[in-house]
């Protein structure tokens, strides 16, 4: 801080402003701030309050450039840098918000607040590593901090560090022993390790306490060595909604991921016209009917996740955008709807296809198709399997069995690669083309 922030009336008069912005007198609060900063140029609270101002006006660039200028002014200052970071972060500049965190983080080590906002910052960049270095930071403020070990002990199993995250999580429980949230993470931390016996024993205890939970359940299955028919609605809920904002960047950018323009051009080359009706299962973002624009029929885009369907609107090419489970929407849409129905990297998510199949058929119009995609899993390993990934793999035989007995009579099967999944590899996949 600098001598004449520690003297002036900055703070009397800045509260003044941040008054009128809050009531919307912003041209009062502009003239204001700009004759502020005549006087005190070098003060970075005025650059936090013109922030404050550019955000009530929705200019994010100019909220950036102030806060840019605050740091600059004040390098020193972690206010500004944890400012600065937030809103980077928001605007989906993801390394530049990550730097501007490691500096906060720097700088205030012993801050909680500081540290909080960088774990966040780290999160939404997906930026696992870092979180955790922040959370350990944290732990040591406040060693005994459930949320925080909680946090920490979720990046623990997202990095694959099972056996630091089954010591965390055996304390937690220790302390908490009937915390459901607590005992089933550390039985995903044993089955990570192989120890399905004891994690039968942590998810019965659990169930007994929270009966019911799909959660445990799921993880109680996988335990004792079945395979679930489907992932709990809520994990595949929460695991969208965070990563909704890099979304597009990681899937197009790192993943190479092209199934959204070749089912586009699939429809196109049938209906040049796009005079067709178009229902987007598990729409996600929109990147599908981004490559495919708008259509003269309805155009009906459904998810999980309310944060995906939020950057869908923005494409403006959806007639409708709906926030459910696919297989409940199925249901609730009248028969003969639509000429196509499109499920692009869905159905590793959902599992047990017995149902979709046969509803998706209900609400196509007889000569309509559904496109949809699987990952593969080799005809000796079962029709359904659920990889390491936690993403469910079929076999090709099934899934075309699935579609005769729905009456789907002409099907292709292309098969392809669906994606590169860094570390896993290249994941190969196919799809299909069925009729009705």
């Amino acid at each position: 801080m600098t001598s004449t922030q520690a003297t002036d009336s900055a703070p009397a008069q800045l509260r003044s402003i941040e008054a009128d912005i809050t009531a919307g007198r912003l041209d009062v609060a502009r003239a204001a701030l700009e004759r502020l900063m005549t006087a005190a140029s070098a003060d970075p609270r005025l650059y936090l309050t013109a922030a404050m101002l550019a955000l009530r006006e929705n200019d994010p660039q100019r909220q950036m450039a102030a806060l840019a200028r605050a740091v600059q002014v004040a390098p020193g200052w972690w206010p500004a840098w944890a400012e600065l970071a937030k809103v980077l972060s928001v605007q989906e500049h993801f390394g530049e918000a990550l730097a501007a965190a490691q500096r906060l983080a720097e700088l205030a080590p012993g801050e909680i607040e500081a540290l909080e906002i960088a774990v966040a910052v780290a999160n939404s960049a997906g930026d696992t590593a870092r979180a955790r270095q922040y959370l350990e930071a944290a732990l040591t403020l406040r060693p005994g901090d459930f949320a925080i070990r909680r946090a920490l002990g979720i990046a623990l199993d997202k990095l694959h560090a099972h056996v630091e995250a089954e010591q965390l999580w055996r304390g937690v429980v220790a302390d908490h022993p009937d915390n459901v949230a607590a005992l089933g993470w550390f039985a995903v931390s044993l089955i990570a390790l192989k120890r399905n016996a004891e994690a039968v024993e942590v998810l019965e205890r659990a169930l007994l306490l929270e009966p019911g939970n799909p959660g445990l359940s799921f993880h109680l299955t996988l335990a004792r060595g079945e395979t679930p028919t489907t992932q709990p609605i809520g994990t595949v809920q929460q695991l969208f909604d965070e990563y909704a904002r890099r979304f597009d960047q990681h899937l197009e950018g790192k993943l190479h991921y092209q199934l959204p323009r070749l089912v586009a051009d699939i429809i196109r080359a049938q209906h040049p016209q796009l005079d067709i009706s178009v229902l987007d299962l598990g729409c996600g973002t929109g990147l599908f009917g981004a490559q495919l624009g708008a259509i003269k029929g309805a155009f009906v885009g459904v998810d999980l996740s309310r944060n995906m369907l939020e950057k869908a609107m923005k494409y403006n090419v959806y007639s409708r955008l709906r926030l459910n489970d696919l297989l409940v929407e199925l249901r609730e849409i009248a028969a003969g709807s639509f000429d196509y129905v499109a499920a692009n990297d869905v159905f590793i998510y959902v599992g047990d296809l017995s149902e979709v199949i046969p509803a998706t058929y209900r609400v196509l119009r007889p000569g309509g198709r559904f496109i949809f995609s699987c990952e593969t899993a080799e005809e000796n390993e079962g029709p359904l399997v659920l990889r390491k990934t936690r993403r469910f793999a079929h076999s090709r035989s099934s899934v075309e069995k699935l579609c005769q007995t729905a009456g789907f009579r002409n099907q292709e099967v292309q098969h392809l690669d669906l994606r590169h999944d860094g570390p896993n590899g290249i994941i190969r996949g196919f799809m299909v083309i069925a009729q009705k």
